[in-house]
């Protein structure tokens, strides 16, 4: 991966250069994202939706309804 400097400390510049975004939502409950939280009939996730060249943050809440989703069968 080009690291030949172990002991160095490296800066977020040095990791992500140019135009980066970054997304993740929280699978367990954490201090950075809210984990699913399963309610009757569904799911509530927390996202968070990073841009560099913008400099805009997104949290994203939704509500997933299990009703109406389809019903896939993979076997």
């Amino acid at each position: 991966m080009g690291i030949k400097d172990f002991d160095r400390t490296y800066r977020m510049e040095d990791l992500a250069k140019g135009n980066v975004m970054f997304c993740a939502t929280g699978v367990t409950q954490g201090p950075f994202l809210n984990g699913v939280r399963f309610v009757k009939g569904g799911a509530h996730t927390h996202s968070i939706v990073m841009r560099s060249s913008t400099g805009t943050i997104r949290h994203i809440e939704a509500e997933h309804r299990f009703d109406t989703k389809p019903n896939y069968n993979f076997n």
